[in-house]
Order: structure tokens, then C-alpha cells, then sequence
């Protein structure tokens, strides 16, 4: 016992009893230990009272671990005070709610290799725009995910029934119903005309999860669409949709580095043919009169390079997924966990709502099922049987505080 004193000063918990009584070291007083003022006896049980003094008081801050255990530790001690201190902290919901991670974004990338042609098309909405000279504000792309071919349409308004009358008729009547149809949780794609569509058609309806767009294939074109048109309209921001044709045949013209092909050529079997093509092979396709010989070599050397091809997107996308998941961690929940959700708050003036102070996650929610290895549907732990949308890995947090309620309920999606 004189050794410990030796080290800590001030009150001290010790074996189950509070000393409030001031002690000094041995050293100090000649190794002779200090009884001039007797100890008051205190339950060990007061240390939940010295961790709120010294965590979620106002003047303490709700610091973390180790400023919480410093604290503390110049003025008490009890044998497992390091431990208590830090489930205390974990559980604090305040603590959870407000404060910062330093850990890497959680959710390791997943790379599906789409092999067969408009199979999986993936869809989404770029406006309003400057209106045009006909009338029209909104962009409709579709891509299709194994060849990456692009279609882009100029919409007056971007209703559900505009999207899936233009989806049906220029795309379905086209190219044929694809398997899966890929969008984000936007009005127009989780409306009842369009899920009737894909009920009917027998399509499935992939949603993103909620605050994570980079699940949408189509999402990457807007930031190559956005500066081509405006390098092309110049000043006049309503002539957009005379230069979409133009766009267009770029981006399908274009050779990915993943596939090494262009998307015209992965879609017709050839590569289109563009005004300097016409100039200088008219003659040779005009004398070419071997053409049957020519075509089979063609389709079977097509049919090696697309086997080629695959690979190269293979070896490509694991590349990608070292480089990405070396700045991520792998995190997983089960069904029925409770867990934070991340919130994206925005400020509002008129009604003093100001974004930097409001929670960066709330909770408890609970994960009803897991959707993909990065993906979980999401409920409220009072109505499990309702799910409130889908949400990515990275927007959830382990909850492990005492029973809360979110302060700012989510609202369902899709």
C-alpha cells in the first residue's frame, strides 16, 4: 500500500474504498505514512461518478480514451480503471455521435466483370439545364455496363413516366430487355411506374445504396459529359442538345483503357466509320470483292479478342481493387446489429440550423438483411419488419453505447 501512495497523490480508489482524504508519499514525509485526517469510506461503485465528472461534464469536453483516462488519473485510481474508462467512453452515444473517426473508410471494392451485352444497363439524370431551343432541361443517360456503350437523351421534363417511356421505346425496342437495371434512389427510378415496368418485363431493379453514387456505372460519364459540352456550347448554354449527337459518337468512339476497344467496336463487331474512313478506304472497299473469305477470318479473330478482353478487364479491375482497398477496411455486420448511420446534414438559416454542429451519425438503427458483401437494408429497431432503404458499409458504425433513439429519423428510400 505505501508503494502505490508513493505514486499517486490526491484521493485515491483503492480495493473498493474511496479515499477523499488527502495522502502524501512516504518519500515526502519520511516514509512515515500521513493518518492526521481520517479516510471517508465510499462504495467503488462512485467511479461511474468520477468518469461522468470527467467525461460529459460541460468542462470536461467528452475527450477520448486516453484524455478521459488522464484526467482522472492525476486524482484517482481503482484496479481496473484503465478498462472501465474505456468501455465507458465506446458506450457514450454523444461521444458517437459527434465525434471524428481517424479510421480508413470502411468497404473494400467489389469489381463484377459484366461479359454479356446490354445485360445490366445502368441509368441516371443530368439537369435541370439551361433551356434548349426546343424546350428541354434534363439529360437521360443509359449505359450499357459490359461494353460501355452510351446513349443520351434530351428530356423536357424529368418525370417517371418521361424515363420509362423513353427506356421502353428508344432502349427495350432497340437492344432488347436487359437482366438488371442499375439507377440511384432518385424520384423518377424508385417510382411505382417504373417498378412496374421492370415487375412486368421481369427486370431487376438494382438501387445504390443511399449517399453512394460510385455503386452507379453512369456516374463516372458525367464528369467526361459535363466539360465536353461546355467546351462545345461555348457561351450559348442553351445550344446543349444540338451538340449531344457529337458527344455521343465520342464517347462511343472512344478506346478504354480497361478493354483496350472502343465501345462501338465491343457493341457492332468493327469500330465506326468516320469521314477521314471514307476518304481514304473507299477505293480498297470498292475493289474488294473477297468478301466472304474476309469476314469469316474477321468474326473469328473477334471471337479469340473477346476472350482477350475479358481478361484484360479482369487484370485491370484486381489492379484497381489493391490500389482502392489499401485506403479501406473490411467491416461486417450481422442481422440484427445496432449500428450509427452517417448523416449528411445541411444547413438552414431561417431555422438556425447550422450543418458543423449537428450529429455526423445517428442511431440506433437496425440491419435487417445484407444485400451484397458491402450492402445492408436498414430499419428502425421499434419496426424491424419495415426497411428503410439500402446504405453502404462505409455510412455504418458499430453501436456498442447504452439504448438511444435517433434525433433525426431517416425517411425511407426506395
Amino acid at each position: 500500500m505505501a508503494s502505490l501512495i508513493s505514486v499517486v497523490e490526491g484521493p485515491i480508489i483503492l480495493i473498493g474504498v474511496f479515499y477523499t482524504s488527502r495522502f502524501t508519499s512516504p518519500e515526502k514525509e519520511g516514509g512515515e505514512f500521513n493518518e492526521k485526517v481520517g479516510p471517508d469510506l465510499i462504495l467503488i461503485e462512485l467511479n461511474l461518478h468520477v468518469l461522468k465528472q470527467y467525461h460529459d461534464a460541460p468542462t470536461a469536453g467528452h475527450y477520448g480514451e486516453e484524455g478521459t483516462y488522464h484526467k482522472i488519473a492525476q486524482r484517482y485510481y481503482w484496479s481496473v480503471m484503465r478498462s472501465s474508462n474505456i468501455d465507458y467512453v465506446k458506450k457514450c452515444p454523444e461521444f458517437a455521435r459527434y465525434k471524428s473517426s481517424n479510421l480508413k473508410p470502411a468497404g473494400l471494392l467489389r469489381t463484377p466483370v459484366k461479359s454479356q451485352r446490354f445485360e445490366t444497363l445502368s441509368i441516371d439524370l443530368l439537369g435541370p439545364l439551361t433551356e434548349g431551343t426546343s424546350g428541354k432541361r434534363w439529360i437521360f443517360f443509359v449505359k450499357d455496363c459490359a461494353t460501355r456503350w452510351v446513349e443520351l437523351y434530351a428530356l423536357k421534363i424529368a418525370t417517371a413516366h418521361e424515363c420509362a417511356t423513353t427506356i421502353v421505346q428508344e432502349i427495350f425496342l432497340r437492344y432488347g430487355i436487359p437482366r438488371r437495371l442499375m439507377s440511384d434512389n432518385g424520384p423518377q427510378f424508385i417510382s411505382a411506374v417504373l417498378q412496374k415496368v421492370c415487375f412486368i418485363l421481369k427486370i431487376e431493379q438494382c438501387l445504390t445504396p443511399v449517399y453512394h453514387p460510385q455503386e452507379n456505372a453512369v456516374e463516372r460519364k458525367h464528369r467526361d459529359l459535363k466539360p465536353e459540352l461546355g467546351i462545345l456550347v461555348g457561351n450559348e448554354h442553351d445550344s446543349w442538345e444540338e451538340n449531344l449527337p457529337c458527344i455521343r459518337f465520342a464517347i462511343n468512339t472512344h478506346k478504354y483503357e480497361t478493354t483496350s476497344c472502343s465501345p462501338a467496336f465491343l457493341q457492332f463487331d468493327r469500330e465506326l466509320r468516320t469521314i477521314d474512313d471514307i476518304v481514304n478506304d473507299l477505293a480498297s472497299v470498292i475493289e474488294n470483292d473477297n468478301f466472304v473469305p474476309e469476314i469469316t477470318q474477321y468474326l473469328k479473330r473477334f471471337s479469340e479478342l473477346s476472350s482477350e478482353i475479358r481478361d484484360r478487364i479482369e487484370k485491370k479491375q484486381h489492379q484497381r481493387k489493391q490500389q482502392f482497398d489499401r485506403r479501406r477496411r473490411p467491416l461486417y455486420f450481422s442481422p440484427g446489429d445496432k449500428v450509427w448511420l452517417t448523416t449528411h446534414p445541411v444547413s438552414k438559416a431561417h431555422s438556425k440550423i447550422t450543418a458543423k454542429f449537428v450529429p455526423k451519425r445517428d442511431g440506433a438503427y437496425l440491419i435487417l438483411t445484407q444485400k451484397s458483401p458491402s450492402t445492408y437494408v436498414m430499419s428502425r429497431v421499434y419496426s424491424p419488419d419495415e426497411p428503410l432503404g439500402t446504405y453502404h458499409v462505409s455510412a455504418l458504425h458499430h453501436v456498442e453505447s447504452r439504448d438511444t433513439q435517433p434525433v433525426s429519423p431517416i425517411k425511407k428510400r426506395g
